[in-house]
């Protein structure tokens, strides 16, 4: 990447605050190791770890309050999903608790040897706590907090606040046995019972006692390992590549697991980010004269183009655009306000330059590669015609296009897409033509299990309230042909889909295929982008968001992409004329990373 050359006025970097991170991208490239410990540091957190032992005899003397609070301190520090916060530490020091709270460890004892059978006898010759024996019970609790509160990171995980305790819990135990502490988890007990003994209320759930002091004994393996009850996994027998695998031997996991992933990746070779351009775009913007991440979401758009291309997007950006028409079977039904003849109409248009993709082509100096891939009636002068059937089946009562259209229209895709790249352009920008395809790409969302119609289905183009009615049981009817169940990408486009719309699918593989950003336009778009990355996960690191438009379901179909839009500018006009709006945007991104001056650090 080309950097404006030095000055001796440049600017000075200022100093760090306090609390914030000093390094600079320059030593973290040049020694990526540098943030380690030393060698005698890192093997003594091994070896703290190896040596880590539930202790269940203890010695009778007092833990100094020093040793106590480092040992707390430690578990305050674990690690918070959101900075949570949850763990809570109750100390029980009175005999007369820790006794009560012994016979309820030996009451559940008794109760639990019952369920091991002839194993019984070995059970109950195990010793399981030091509650009286040690000085001090330690109660690690998660407060849960009140329902309905809305926490960073625990939207999709509840659990997230016991996970964060559970670190807490070994912060504690991996402390402690550095200060030369033994601990014991008491885990033979009911919630309730814990509960009602020390006051705590419902919201909060006790996760672990723990038993802290000093022991009387040094075990050099675990206790139930010596005992006989269980032997220790070799590390092998627990640790799988890319998938899960019940079956397999480990050994032959990761040859399974390797095969399974590059299953159907033929051309896909190059495709995924190259991580290393993307962290010399993030180191770039560490040196240019401007706060740490001023540039919002700049930033992102120019770090996903790097890991694609290389490079930071140039800032005469060159875009190939390919815009599919094609017609659906179900407008028949009232799905939408005109009929299929106007999908001609506005595809002939564009051949003679008068369309919005068109005249923004023209004026940014793009490629413009239109097509017929599926519209009804006559041949359209002007334009490519590649036309693989007579628009789709009526999608309501039949799949939408059979195996054979499919395959044909996802190379049709490709193979514009490879005429664009042979052109010599910086990206693709997908659009589409067809009378009624806010339907169907309502109807790809829901089988690819994205929402229900009533939250996939919009005006698409100006529908009232009896027609987005219409549309919405067109939607619904796929749904109950499938079984209510996920489908594919492919599959889902063979149910549900359009010509245009898998011709798009196959035009984003290849054009990942051959390291190009495929910039999207609207709902239909990015539905197609959405079955192209449900067949291949990778091809979601080539797609940028160039808009979001007045579908309300097109932000849904962005989320579960993963894609912040760049624009949004209620815009329901299609043909790829709002993801070629934001490509001035994209190159000036560009311009800023490539040309802006960098700061001069401190002599």
């Amino acid at each position: 990447m080309s950097r404006p050359p030095s000055s001796s006025d440049a600017f000075v970097r200022p100093p760090t605050p306090a609390g914030f991170d000093p390094s600079r991208a320059a030593e973290r490239a040049a020694d990526p190791r540098a943030w380690r410990f030393a060698d005698d540091a890192r093997a003594a957190v091994h070896a703290v770890i190896e040596q880590r032992r539930d202790i269940r005899r203890f010695r009778a003397d007092a833990i100094p309050d020093d040793v106590l609070e480092r040992v707390l301190t430690a578990g305050h520090r674990a690690p918070s999903v959101g900075l949570m916060q949850p763990t809570r530490f109750v100390v029980v020091r009175d005999r007369g608790t820790r006794s009560a709270m012994r016979t309820i460890a030996q009451r559940e004892r008794l109760r639990q040897a019952e369920r091991f059978d002839e194993r019984a006898g070995h059970f109950l010759d195990q010793k399981i706590e030091g509650v009286v024996e040690a000085p001090i019970g330690l109660v690690v609790c998660c407060d849960r907090g009140e329902d309905g509160a809305e926490v960073f990171g625990r939207g999709t995980i509840p659990e997230t606040d016991v996970y964060s305790t559970a670190c807490a819990i070994q912060n504690v135990w991996l402390a402690a046995r550095a200060e030369g502490l033994g601990v014991g988890w008491v885990s033979f007990y009911r919630p309730d019972d814990l509960r009602e003994l020390l006051g705590i209320p419902a919201r909060v759930e006790p996760m672990a006692w723990l038993c802290l002091g000093w022991p009387d004994e040094r075990p050099v393996r675990p206790g139930l390992e010596a005992a006989g009850w269980a032997a220790r996994l070799p590390l092998r027998d627990v640790v799988m590549e890319d998938r899960w695998d019940d079956a397999a031997p480990v050994s032959a996991r990761a040859r399974a697991a390797g095969a399974s992933s590059s299953a159907g990746r033929d051309g896909l070779a190059g495709a995924g980010p190259d991580v290393r351009a993307l962290v010399a775009a993030r180191d770039r913007f560490d040196e240019l004269v401007t706060p740490t991440g001023s540039l919002g979401a700049l930033h992102a758009v120019v770090e996903r183009w790097a890991s694609i291309t290389g490079a930071a997007p140039p800032a005469q950006l060159r875009a190939g655009v390919l815009v599919a028409a094609a017609d659906h079977g179900h407008v028949g039904r009232g799905t939408s306000l005109f009929d299929g003849t106007v999908s001609g109409e506005i595809l002939a248009a564009t051949g003679r330059g008068e369309t919005a993709v068109a005249v923004l082509c023209a004026a940014g100096g793009h490629r413009l590669l239109a097509a017929d891939v599926g519209l009804r009636g006559p041949r359209v002068p002007g334009v490519r015609d590649l036309r693989i059937a007579d628009g789709t089946a009526d999608l309501v009562g039949e799949d939408a296009l059979s195996a054979a259209q499919l395959r044909a229209a996802l190379e049709a895709g490709a193979t514009l897409v490879d005429e664009l790249a042979d052109a010599g352009v910086d990206c693709v920008v997908l659009g589409e033509i067809g009378i009624g395809n806010t339907t169907t790409a309502a109807a790809l969302a829901a089988v690819l299990g994205v929402a229900g119609p009533e939250r996939l289905v919009g005006r698409g183009t100006g529908s009232d309230h009896a027609g987005i009615a219409r549309k919405r049981a067109a939607v619904e009817a796929v749904l109950t042909r499938v079984g209510g169940r996920a489908l594919g990408g492919h599959e889902a486009l063979r149910t549900a889909g359009g010509l245009e719309l898998a011709a798009l699918a196959g035009a984003t593989a290849r054009a990942a295929a051959r390291r190009l950003p495929v910039v999207l336009d609207g709902y239909a778009a990015s539905v197609s982008a959405l079955c192209a990355v449900r067949e291949e996960p990778l091809l979601a690191e080539h797609l940028i968001a160039g808009h979001r438009s007045a579908e309300p379901a097109h932000g849904l179909v962005l989320a579960e992409l993963g894609l912040e839009p760049l624009l949004d500018l209620r815009l329901r006009l299609g043909e790829a004329s709002g993801a070629l709006l934001a490509l001035p945007l994209i190159a000036q991104a560009g311009r800023l990373h490539r040309e802006m001056g960098a700061f001069r650090e401190r002599p």
